[in-house]
């Protein structure tokens, strides 16, 4: 059965790709140094240069690197590791040695030389990857002949579409959707379901009108409880919550399965692309997702049991993590010139804290005082470098052979225009809800045209119980804050930045669903000229288990069997009944509405959990 109600998905030693919902099963990264998170934007800058494989390894090119590396400002990379901190001021004053050491630069070359081969070998480029988490990039791994299929698919649907097109709610009239999950979702009470999976491809109008109405499952007095052990954390007591899982809607993925050589099959229709006039795009969403699949291969981290992960890549951080320290320690500081405030004017962290105990720092600045000498951290230097096997200690063609794959489709153009030149940056999130089970994205960036660079921001949740591994006095904890640049008292959020990636046109992105992202803003480089942003988005459900897909679900699209009714006449010559299972499209538009709302319940209740959950150093 393919809807999750079965006793075997609360079994706790389940596999499962992790979802990053808060406090989600292994959905947490490793605290982060700002070191290393330098080191991983450094890298990441470094293997957008064209050739960076070459590069590397020319001891000239590295050596211009280098002086770089020690020369240049590090205002903007400290501003991009600490994006979204809720710091204040003087709180983690940046550093006045330089973030990038040169050991720490020896460290990247070493690593990017490691990538390097295996790019080579490849087109894959592990970035922003720490303690078993990964990002992958290319511009390079899918062909020229794949882009232009796809390409020719937008314009396919933007011509079918544009006596009707469809701008997605919310967005201005910019974000035009050519195929969309949350059109035709399953609504449960209300879409037609058939046990098995019997809706084909190629006959899926046959299956219109049979199977029957699934009831709410709210009236399931245990679904709640269905998801808990498979995506929560083990000792979480209760229910995953109501926002974080739909009782009502569900995007409906495609089935897919894999040829005797190997390629993907979809072997349902793709919701919202009508199966018998799309054959060449349905041809080119299968060559895509053969190009997602070694790139999810890359990053996808399988946890098997608390703590017991299988990925590729890099496992852990860069760095060791420090057990010990306290503010009252020497050997953790270096002194240095800062500016101290007058008594009256200094400033208190938190109000309880006597304020003859915060050492002066560099940063406390604008106010009446004096240059006096205080104390700079002393932030570690990474571990002796070791070489990283990239491979894949297991590949999905073959784990998930005999059952396939099922994978959600959405094809969108983002269009700016002289009217509306500037796209807004996004909220934080992770994709789909709970019963979704969307494990990993892969995006194909198409075509980019009069418009600015634009980013993906990757952060992830951490432990809120970093105390019980790291021994610190009370309240001394100001060290720990400037090594991991992150508030370690109450109402500081268990965040971790990874950084971000560009979305430039001819790039393929892969990332699991454990990390939080979003986009940037971006406008129109020649604001008096139309400009546009086109992307294929997959995304991959988590192959461990099984949800209802178009398989089990006949077409909904009230058009598409209007059209389909002259290859369906009846023996008798009478006139085609309407299955009550179809919607008109003004009726999905309105269940689409109200999706939509309850996702975005879902990312106010998922961002103030995150917002609330602190680390709890200050009750040492």
């Amino acid at each position: 059965m393919p809807v999750n109600t079965s006793m075997r998905v609360r079994a706790k030693d389940l596999p499962v790709y992790p979802i990053g919902m808060p406090q989600a099963r292994a959905s947490g990264s490793a605290i982060l140094p700002i070191r290393e998170v330098a080191m991983m934007l450094l890298m990441e800058k470094l293997t957008d240069k064209p050739n960076w494989h070459e590069k590397v390894f020319d001891e000239a090119i590295v050596d211009k690197w280098r002086q770089e590396a020690r020369t240049q400002s590090e205002n903007g990379l400290f501003a991009r590791i600490m994006q979204g901190k809720q710091v204040y001021s003087g709180q983690i004053p940046m550093p006045q040695t330089r973030i990038v050491s040169d050991e720490a630069f020896e460290f990247c070359i070493a690593e990017l030389r490691n990538k390097a081969a295996y790019y080579v070998k490849t087109g894959l480029i592990p970035t922003l990857d720490s303690a078993g988490n990964t990002i992958v990039k290319s511009d390079t791994f899918v062909s020229d002949q794949l882009w232009d299929e796809l390409k020719t698919s937008f314009e396919t649907l933007r011509a079918d579409q544009a006596g009707n097109v469809d701008w997605h709610p919310g967005t201005n009239d910019m974000v035009q959707n050519l195929v969309h999950p949350s059109m035709y979702p399953f609504v449960f009470g209300r879409s037609g379901f058939i046990f098995e999976e019997e809706v084909d491809r190629e006959n899926a109008f046959a299956s219109v009108g049979k199977g029957s109405i699934v009831p709410e499952i709210t009236r399931l007095p245990d679904y709640g409880s269905r998801f808990l052990n498979v995506a929560w954390q083990p000792n979480s007591i209760g229910v995953v919550p109501s926002e974080y899982r739909s009782s009502q809607y569900q995007w409906l993925p495609t089935n897919v399965t894999f040829r005797e050589d190997g390629t993907a099959k979809l072997t349902s229709y793709v919701n919202n692309l009508y199966p018998r006039k799309y054959p060449a795009i349905y041809e080119a969403i299968e060559h895509a997702i053969d190009a997602a699949i070694p790139a999810w291969d890359q990053c996808l981290r399988e946890n098997l049991g608390y703590r017991e992960n299988v990925n590729a890549g890099r496992k852990d951080s860069r760095f060791d993590l420090i057990t010990d320290a306290s503010d009252e320690d020497d050997d953790l500081w270096t002194t240095s010139m800062v500016w101290e405030m007058p008594e009256d004017f200094r400033y208190n962290r938190f109000a309880y804290v006597d304020p003859d105990r915060i050492k002066p720092s560099i940063g406390e600045q604008i106010h009446p005082g004096e240059w006096v000498e205080g104390r700079e951290a002393i932030l570690p230097e990474p571990k002796p470098f070791k070489q990283i096997d990239y491979t894949p200690p297991q590949r999905l063609r073959e784990k998930f052979k005999e059952h396939g794959l099922q994978v959600i489709v959405k094809m969108a153009s983002i269009e700016l225009t002289p009217e509306k030149p500037y796209f807004p940056t996004g909220s934080w999130h992770v994709e789909g809800q709970m019963n979704e089970r969307i494990c990993a994205t892969a995006l194909f960036y198409l075509d980019s045209e009069n418009v600015t660079d634009s980013h993906l921001s990757f952060r992830m949740q951490t432990s809120s119980w970093l105390q019980d591994e790291i021994r610190t006095g009370q309240d001394q904890y100001n060290y720990l804050e400037r090594v991991y640049g992150t508030p370690l008292g109450y109402g500081s959020a268990c965040l971790q930045n990874y950084g971000d990636v560009r979305t430039c046109a001819g790039r393929l992105l892969a990332f699991p669903n454990v990390f939080q992202h979003r986009v940037s803003s971006f406008r129109l480089k020649d604001a008096t000229k139309p400009g546009h942003r086109r992307f294929l988005a997959l995304w991959l459900v988590d192959p461990h288990e099984r949800i209802v897909s178009t398989a089990n679900v006949p077409p909904q699209q009230m058009d598409w069997w209007a059209e389909s009714l002259p290859d369906m006449k009846r023996e008798d010559g009478e006139k085609e009944a309407v299955p009550e299972s179809l919607m008109t499209v003004e009726e999905a538009r309105e269940h689409r509405l109200r999706l939509m709302h309850e996702r975005s319940r879902y990312e106010v209740e998922a961002e103030r959990t995150v917002s609330s959950v602190s680390y709890n150093f200050c009750e040492h």
